[in-house]
């Protein structure tokens, strides 16, 4: 699984290509001299383009147009590809040249020629710039091509290489009505299992909370995950941002999902991307293809808005709507995504607006806040028509229509944020409602929301949200700082934060509850095998800890050295038929255990503090030491035989003392409180 970044800034200034084999700018100058041709592993289809590519492939072959002729159409001169069979087309030119306007047509099979489509120019997200390329336009099954590129009225093809692509069918195509929208026969949950395969990068989108529109998933649509790479998420999301395609809005509905495998080619194989740039898809159905890939639940970062891609959601239409009306089914669909987008990050209107600081490389001014709406087009970021005019005038009944859904949506978890003091206590959604096990679960930048079934919701402050199972149950009490680290209990376990490594640690004894104060460290003696506690699974924390006991945890923890105790015992109360006579003998022979001046240990009488300090300051080698540093426990005097040891305990850290500022040496030690010193002992003098 890959490793998850979350950037914290609303600043884009990541490259979508860093990692790959190109980054987009030296790929698209290498593409402008030709590259061989791009291909996938061929299926067994026929395709209705080019009978080669099969199965659900896309294949994009590289052309120079110098190497193509010049012919006469409608008294333009253009660059003619005949016997090309495709179905999209692309164009890039050398980095230096100057930006041309494209335009492509395809040679239909009935003879006829389709319109000529405009190639929106490409945004490079390493620089912001209008890239050397533009973006893929569909033009259905064609027999050929013909091409034109004009700067300022003159032809520039020489410097433009086209980039033929050929999409194909597969069965399921023609089915992939049934996986999206009101009326889907196919949910969501029927569709995850194949894309969590070894093949994925990415993990596959988990079930969706409730209310979530029905869509294909990446698995449905066929994508080719050999091509995509680990993708990031950010910690919110503040906008949403639409787009269109651009090409022919001439498709059939088996169609839709060859075109977003057309898209996914040429971004991730010739423009060098991770994946697939828009986190959506929507074609003129109404049905809603999942994109980028890493989980619709995370604000996932694409590569569609330079400067913008960090906390925004991008939707694109399949298809040009310049001067062509969105469909109803393509506008509700959008509104619909929207809505749900937005209420899922705990966004009640879609009307309102949102902060963001631009870097370089966009339409405002770099370091200067600026307002913008949280529903927006990509027009209203960059320098583009994107999404066209039709579509961008929609914009207010959108809004409109997703401020509805938001209305009459699923809020049970916005409730539940909400009584639990909303963003300030919670943060922002990191991933939105899904299935967990039992529960649906928001993740938050500060925090979880938790339901079960059709229950109510309920939010936690933690800090192990990106860490929670649902094998760990709910919280039972709020984190807390114990020294360096973080602890919080929850049902099943306790979790702790040490460093930058999260644990959760389950219960041993079923008499020592995850909510307890020194349950870690009983857990951590345990698992050390330094404690295995009784037959019937208790630990029994709140008894006595004995002193034969105490030198037993100290022999276990210093690895239980090799050694054979004597005949002769050299404590009169403990003679060589008890049961921890080798371990009590070996203390005495290390310095450890001296007993009293009458010659006894006394194992089975409870061991003071004083005498646990002595001993555990023996055991690490008698390290340096001042009474001095005693002087924080109001109860430690000069007349405490062993304040020198305490002290050594204060310094370090092994004892923390009581609330009241009192070590209480003569009070007997419980075997909690022993498992503590002993586990703090342990990571003071390097064992664990």
């Amino acid at each position: 699984m890959p490793q998850w970044h979350f950037p914290t800034s609303s600043r884009d200034t990541r490259s979508d290509a860093a990692g790959g084999p190109l980054s987009r700018r030296a790929l698209f100058a290498a593409t402008a001299v030709g590259v061989p041709a791009v291909a996938v592993v061929a299926g067994t289809l026929p395709a209705a383009a080019n009978p080669s590519v099969t199965g659900g492939d896309t294949r994009i072959v590289d052309v120079p147009l110098s190497d193509a002729p010049i012919v006469d159409a409608d008294g333009l001169q253009v660059r003619d590809l005949p016997g090309h069979l495709a179905t999209m087309a692309g164009a890039t030119w050398s980095a230096d040249a100057a930006e041309p306007l494209v335009h492509a047509r395809g040679l239909l099979e009935d003879g006829t020629w389709t319109e000529w489509f405009e190639l929106e120019t490409a945004l490079d997200p390493e620089t912001g710039d209008r890239a050397p390329g533009t973006e893929l336009a569909w033009l259905g099954n064609v027999t050929g091509l013909q091409m034109r590129a004009e700067v300022d009225g003159m032809d520039v093809t020489d410097e433009v290489s086209a980039h033929v692509v050929t999409t194909s069918p597969l069965d399921a195509d023609a089915s992939v009505g049934d996986l999206s929208g009101p009326t889907a026969t196919q949910p969501q949950s029927r569709q995850i299992t194949p894309q969590a395969s070894a093949t994925a990068t990415n993990p596959a989108t988990p079930v969706l909370g409730p209310g979530a529109p029905t869509y294909i998933t990446r698995a449905s649509w066929g994508a080719d995950e050999s091509s995509t790479r680990s993708t990031s998420a950010s910690r919110q999301l503040k906008a949403v941002i639409i787009h269109h395609t651009a090409g022919t809005n001439s498709y059939s509905s088996s169609q839709s999902a060859q075109i977003v495998r057309g898209i996914h080619s040429y971004h991730t194989r010739t423009l060098g991307w991770a994946d697939t740039g828009y986190n959506i898809l929507v074609d003129k159905y109404g049905r809603i293809f999942e994109g980028r890939s890493g989980g619709l639940h995370l604000n996932v970062i694409g590569a569609h808005a330079f400067g913008f891609n960090t906390s925004s959601f991008g939707i694109s239409v399949l298809g040009d709507y310049t001067s062509t009306t969105v469909p109803a089914a393509a506008r509700d669909a959008v509104s619909r995504i929207v809505g749900w987008k937005l209420l899922n990050t705990f966004h009640t209107s879609a009307w309102d607006k949102a902060t963001w600081t631009p870097g370089t490389g966009t339409r405002f001014t770099p370091d200067k806040p600026i307002s913008l709406a949280r529903v927006m087009g990509h027009r209203d970021v960059n320098y583009t028509a994107c999404p066209g005019a039709r579509l961008y005038s929609q914009f207010d009944r959108i809004r409109g229509d997703a401020q509805r859904h938001i209305d009459r949506g699923w809020r049970v978890h916005l409730q539940g944020f909400q009584r639990a003091g909303g963003e300030r206590s919670l943060g922002t959604v990191v991933r939105s409602a899904h299935q967990n096990g039992k529960y649906w679960v928001t993740e938050l930048s500060k925090g979880l929301v938790l339901s079960e079934g059709n229950g109510g919701a309920t939010g936690y402050a933690t800090p192990f949200a990106s860490s929670w199972r649902s094998a760990w149950g709910r919280p039972v009490r709020n984190a807390s700082k114990d020294g360096d680290r973080t602890i919080q209990p929850f049902q099943h376990g306790t979790a702790a934060l040490e460093g930058s490594a999260a644990r959760f640690v389950t219960p041993s004894f079923r008499d020592v509850a995850p909510a307890r104060v020194f349950y870690l460290e009983i857990e951590d003696l345990a698992a050390r095998g330094i404690t295995t506690g009784w037959g019937d699974r208790t630990f029994r924390p709140d008894n006595d800890n004995l002193r034969d006991a105490m030198i037993v945890f100290i022999y276990r923890a210093l690895g239980s050295p090799a050694y054979t105790a004597p005949r002769n015992s050299p404590f009169r109360d403990v003679d060589p038929g008890f049961v921890f006579y080798r371990e009590l003998c070996w203390a005495y022979e290390a310095g450890i255990a001296r007993g009293w001046a009458d010659g006894t240990f006394r194992p089975l009488e409870p061991v003071k503090r004083d005498s646990v300090a002595a001993f555990l300051y023996r055991a690490a080698g008698e390290p340096a030491a001042s009474r001095a540093d005693s002087a924080q426990f109001k109860d430690v005097g000069d007349d405490v035989i062993f304040a020198k040891e305490i002290g050594w305990l204060a310094r370090t850290g092994i004892s923390r003392g009581w609330a009241d500022g009192t070590f209480r040496p003569y009070a007997n030690i419980k075997r909690d409180q022993m498992a503590t010193f002993v586990m703090r002992w342990m990571v003071q003098t390097g064992r664990a």
